[in-house]
This record gives structure tokens, sequence and C-alpha cells, in this order.
């Protein structure tokens, strides 16, 4: 596997930090769920069983994953990962309450950050990494955006291609020093927000947004801008892990 070079002269260009929201998120729904022994169990085994894998089987493992967590759920959070194979190095799951404090750390010595969001059930394209590694930062551009991705039906084994405007799926560009000094961009409304910031796109299908018992928002159809291309979706478990081996 490709590994980050640290031989480079003065100030690495660009650190590149995964952001999960594990149970962390101030939601109208699962408010109180969310920090409870079966939530957590249950997302846990999602976590390890698909977006794990989608990280450690990254091409280029020059990044860092941090998983935050509400710091009132700690035990539990521990006592599940004690279940499961150790985690890497570059995969840490960190209490809210030094978050971000963490990605601060992790910025000394470089220029840029590129913060890529991503769910705790979903995954990037194992290229996805490499794709950051190598994109040229252009003046002015805030945010690469995903817009092709599939979504999977991992009850009923069945996968389409999916297109949406302003995704989930985007990775935030921050010069260190203004994110150091408590820049942030505003994002009303969450990521339908994320395209009018200046940006590039990338061409390729580049996430799976994944359907499983948990979800509570989200269904495999068309919903807001999310379009599911129906003639195209490929059954049975065979025919969708083929799709899915260039992602985990």
């Amino acid at each position: 596997m490709a590994k980050e070079s640290e031989s480079t002269v003065g100030k690495r260009k660009k650190r590149i930090i995964v952001g999960i929201a594990f149970n962390s998120k101030k939601l109208k729904y699962n408010r109180k769920k969310r920090f409870s022994e079966s939530w957590i169990k249950n997302r846990m085994n999602i976590f390890m069983r698909y977006t794990r894998k989608s990280l450690q089987r990254q091409t280029n493992q020059g990044f860092d994953t941090l998983v935050e967590y509400e710091d009132r759920s700690r035990k539990k959070i521990n006592r599940q990962l004690r279940k499961y194979k150790k985690l890497p190095k570059n995969i840490k799951f960190i209490p809210k309450s030094i978050y971000q404090r963490s990605i601060k750390k992790r910025l000394k010595g470089y220029r840029y950050l590129y913060l890529v969001r991503l769910d705790s059930d979903d995954l990037y394209r194992r290229s996805y990494i490499q794709q950051l590694k190598k994109h040229r930062k252009r003046k002015g551009v805030k945010a690469i955006i995903n817009q092709h991705g599939y979504m999977y039906d991992s009850r009923k084994q069945r996968i389409a291609p999916m297109y949406a405007k302003s995704p989930a799926f985007y990775t935030l560009i921050y010069k260190a020093k203004d994110y150091l000094r408590g820049k942030r961009y505003k994002l009303r409304g969450g990521h339908p927000a994320v395209i009018r910031l200046r940006h590039d796109k990338l061409r390729l299908r580049n996430y799976v947004h994944i359907i499983h018992s948990g979800n509570t928002t989200s269904k495999f159809r068309s919903k807001r801008n999310k379009v599911i291309n129906k003639r195209l979706v490929v059954k049975g478990r065979h025919r969708v892990r083929r799709i899915l081996s260039s992602f985990m």
C-alpha cells in the first residue's frame, strides 16, 4: 500500500482526516436511542462490517480517521470495541469533548486540512484517499463533492447507481492555520449547502450509501435530491458483492 511521504521539505502539503460522527450528532430523531446499549451494539457491528473495511482497504493509508462519540457513552463504546479485532493506528474512537483538539494536534506542520465527511454506516471507493492525495487545489476551492455513487439495500441484497446534487459525501478544504484559528464553513441546512461553496467535483462513483435495518431517514428509492437509476438495479448477493469489492 502507498504511504504518505514524511520526507518533504518544510511544511507538508495536506493532512487528510476522515471525520465520522458515531452518535454525537444533534438529531431530531433517535436522540436517546443512540446512547442505548442496543443501538451502539448494532451500529458498531455495521461500522466494523462495512465502514472499517472500506477504510482499512484504502489503497493509500496516509490519513487518520476520528470516530466521534458522545462522552456519556464511553463505557458502552469501549465495551463493544473489545469484541472486535483491534483497530489500526489510523482509526480511533474519540469522545466528543476532545474531538476538535484531536484534529488540531494533527495539523502541526501541514498547510491544508482535507476534512472528509463519512457516516459510520457508509463506504468510500478504495481509491478515494488516493484521489484526494492527487487533487490539485485551485485557488478559492473549499470543498470536493462526490455526486455519483451507489445506494445499497443490505437487507434485500440490491444495489443501484445514484446521483445527488449535494450529497453527504464531501471533503472540506481549509488552510491549516485558518482551521486552528477557529474558521469553519457555515453549512446552513447541512450537506445540501456544500454545493454553494466553491468546489471541485470528482467524477467516479465514489461512495456507497447503505440502507439497513437501523436507517430511519433513508429508503431504497428516490428522495429529495437523490436519484436512483431503477433501470440499473443489480440484485443477488454475488452480483452485488462484485460491485462492493471496489469499496471494501
